[in-house]
Formats: C-alpha cells, sequence, structure tokens
C-alpha cells in the first residue's frame, strides 16, 4: 500500500503530498446494492481501510507551522469511498481518481463542513444528526444553485446507516455549535469483526454514546480500535477547551485505558490509539512527537493509511 511518507508530510506543501498520491486502489469494490441510508446488517468482511485527509485543528489555517509541517483540518477517507468531514483543504490529499460518492458529518463547525467542498467532488449523499438536517438541506441547497444537490439525510443516534459495506452509526459527542439545538456526532463503523470509534471534536466519550452504542452496562462487542481528537497538546491538559469541547493527549490515553479496563476496548495487540486534530500551536515538530505522547497513543498525519 502507497502511503504518504512521514518525510514528505514534515517537509510540508501540497507539491510533496500530491506527488506521492496514489491512485484510488480502495475504491475498486462497487458500492453495495442495499445500502443509502439503510440499516441491514453489514456483510463485508476484511480489513477497514482509513486514510488521514487531514489531521489538525482549525489554527492551522494559518499555515505551516515553525517546523514547516502542514495538517489539513480533521477528515477521513473510509475504505476509498465514504467521507467523514471534507472542507476544501482536504481534497488534495485524496488519492488520484478517487471520487467518494458519501460523506458523514460530525457537526456543522468549517473546519469539518463545507457543502461547496462536497459538491465540487460529486457527493451523491449526505449525512448528519437529524437535529440540523433541515439547515445542512439549506446550506446545500444554497451552495448547488443550479446544479443537482446530493441527497442529504438525518441519522439518529444508534441508527446504523449502511454506506460501501460498512456501518456508520452515530453516537452523542461531548461538543457544540452557535447553531440552537444542533447536536454533534462521533461514529461507530462497524466492518467484519472491526469496531472503530472515530471521536472528532469531543471533550472524552459521553455515557450516552456509550449507550447508544449497546456498552452502557456491558460490552458483548467492544471497539477493536480508536481513532479520537487530541486538540490540546501533551503538557496543555489545563488548557480551556478541555473543559468544554475538545480533549487533551492526556484525557485520550485515560479514556482508552478506562474504555480497555472495563472491556469496551479490546485492541489487536500492539495497537496505537491514533489522535488528531492537533493545535498547531500545542504541537512540536513530527519528528519528536510520537516520544512526547502517553501510551498508547500515536500521532495520525496527513496521507497516512491504516488497515484495521
Amino acid at each position: 500500500m502507497i502511503s504518504v511518507s512521514r518525510r514528505d508530510f514534515i517537509l510540508g506543501g501540497a507539491a510533496l503530498a500530491l506527488a506521492a498520491r496514489p491512485r484510488c486502489a480502495f475504491a475498486s469494490t462497487p458500492s453495495p446494492t442495499e445500502n443509502a441510508g439503510g440499516s441491514e446488517a453489514v456483510a463485508a468482511s476484511g480489513a477497514l481501510k482509513v486514510r488521514f485527509l487531514g489531521t489538525g485543528a482549525l489554527d492551522w489555517e494559518k499555515g505551516p507551522n515553525k517546523h514547516g509541517e502542514t495538517r489539513r483540518f480533521a477528515s477521513v477517507l473510509i475504505d476509498g469511498r465514504t467521507l467523514i468531514d471534507f472542507t476544501p483543504r482536504n481534497r488534495e490529499m485524496l488519492p488520484e481518481g478517487c471520487r467518494p460518492e458519501a460523506v458523514f458529518y460530525t457537526h456543522s463547525h468549517r473546519d469539518h463542513f463545507d457543502p461547496e467542498a462536497a459538491l465540487a467532488l460529486g457527493v451523491k449523499r449526505v449525512y448528519c444528526h437529524e437535529s440540523w438536517v433541515k439547515t445542512a438541506r439549506k446550506l446545500f441547497a444554497a451552495a448547488a444553485g443550479e446544479r443537482p444537490a446530493p441527497e442529504v439525510n438525518g441519522v439518529a443516534f444508534g441508527a446504523p446507516v449502511v454506506e460501501g459495506g460498512v456501518a456508520f452509526t452515530a453516537l452523542p459527542a461531548n461538543h457544540s455549535t452557535r447553531k440552537k439545538g444542533e447536536r454533534c456526532a462521533l461514529y461507530m463503523l462497524d466492518k467484519g469483526a472491526t469496531r472503530l470509534l472515530y471521536a472528532t471534536d469531543t471533550c472524552g466519550i459521553p455515557r450516552d454514546a456509550l449507550k447508544y452504542a449497546g456498552m452502557e452496562r456491558d460490552a458483548e462487542r467492544p471497539f477493536t480500535a480508536i481513532i479520537m481528537e487530541a486538540t490540546a497538546g501533551p503538557g496543555h491538559a489545563d488548557d480551556h477547551r478541555f473543559f468544554f469541547s475538545h480533549s487533551s493527549a492526556e484525557l485520550v490515553a485515560r479514556t482508552a485505558r478506562a474504555l480497555a479496563a472495563s472491556g469496551r476496548y479490546r485492541p489487536a495487540a500492539a495497537r496505537p490509539v491514533w489522535i488528531t486534530h492537533m493545535l498547531r500551536a500545542q504541537y512540536g515538530s513530527m519528528r519528536e512527537l510520537d516520544s512526547s505522547l502517553p501510551a498508547p497513543l500515536k500521532a495520525a498525519f496527513d496521507g497516512m493509511e491504516i488497515e484495521i
């Protein structure tokens, strides 16, 4: 599997990333016919493939850091065909030829949600929590103008939606926006024996998220992998964002250990918890980052691909 190297990431700049981009190897299998909003059991098996299209928080819009490194806004591509969050900054990190048909949004903040970016990509199906689906439809309709607008669907917490052989289940996040009544979402991804928790933006994992995941009292089917935001960097656990809407690296490590101790997280041996949505101002050089992180964390970077 080809990916953008850590060296290219460290050096920053779109040219190196684009030169290393693979073709869309993840999107070679046709989408299953039962998808598009269905809640059917997932028949697909094999590894879940995740490409990080961005791993930064909002302050990366200021440009590269003092080390010349660049992070785009947090976004992932699942199995080469389905997105979680997407902005114009993420498009250059898509493999050549990839045209994802669906995007799941966590919330409406501009570093996660951009209707024009999805329209330019030709996305056909959009999903967001039902609390703000009417707003999302209006924003997509306004951005589309005379162009065809995608189907915009509201999803309920705990109700799986199958796209590309993967079940995406929205779970409540501990995060908020200025839009009245909007609920922000985490996503649980199920494919075969894999159960991935993708958690951004959130301050820890709310108890209600475990309830909707079917893990409030026990965990017959635990998470097998975690990707979680660590907005505040090592040594910044007292950052004001930690208290109301975001997590620190230390909190992510404690969360993973607590989930594992309760049987709700059972990773394969030596599998790390990948962190994303990192503040530009609070993380040092990528060359030194992993050595500064508490176990079992590992920093993701733009263009990185993993199989779970």
